[in-house]
């Protein structure tokens, strides 16, 4: 070895940008939103099977979703705050996918009456949610077009969150 290379200071690359910094939030947001709604649901889980969701197969799918909507969430939090957006958005899928899979004993029980009180959801939730989610999923698994499975994995969530927010308002404004 020379002199020189004893002497001469090792140069450090740079410290490596924070990739998809502005999607990493906006994923981080999502997640959060689905965790705060999944959060709603979970004082029903420690009731009996026989009181709000309903006795029989309803009540256990509907149990079911309350119980892994917050994993599923919580888990989607922590892989698009580590960076792991492509499975950040698959995990928002599969909650979107959870989701309407809890609609779905209202839908056999009260079937796809969208007038009056027989059905909260609206056909949007029925029928297009699942797809977006599923796309989203298969988006996100398959290709490198990340913001658009993100948009449609996020989408049903900030709408969710309008519906509230509206509710809110209007309980505020007019009562219960």
């Amino acid at each position: 070895m020379s002199m020189a290379e004893i002497t001469a200071p090792t140069i450090l690359p740079p410290a490596p940008a924070p990739r998809l910094l502005g999607f990493r939030i906006l994923l981080i947001i999502i997640a959060g939103l689905e965790l705060f709604d999944s959060l709603i649901g979970a004082p029903m889980l420690l009731d009996s099977t026989s009181s709000f969701p309903g006795p029989g197969i309803g009540g256990a799918i509907l149990k079911l979703t309350m119980a892994v909507h917050p994993v599923l969430a919580l888990a989607a939090l922590i892989l698009a705050a580590i960076g792991y957006v492509r499975q950040a958005i698959i995990t928002i899928g599969v909650v979107v996918l959870l989701t309407w899979l809890g609609y779905m004993p209202a839908v056999a029980r009260h079937g796809l009456n969208f007038s009056g009180t027989g059905l909260y959801q609206s056909p949007t939730q029925i029928f297009l949610y699942p797809l977006m989610g599923a796309c989203a999923i298969a988006v996100a698994a398959r290709s490198n077009w990340l913001w658009p499975a993100a948009a449609l994995a996020g989408i049903p969530s900030f709408l969710g969150v309008i519906g509230m927010v509206t509710f809110a308002i209007a309980v505020t404004i007019f009562g219960f």
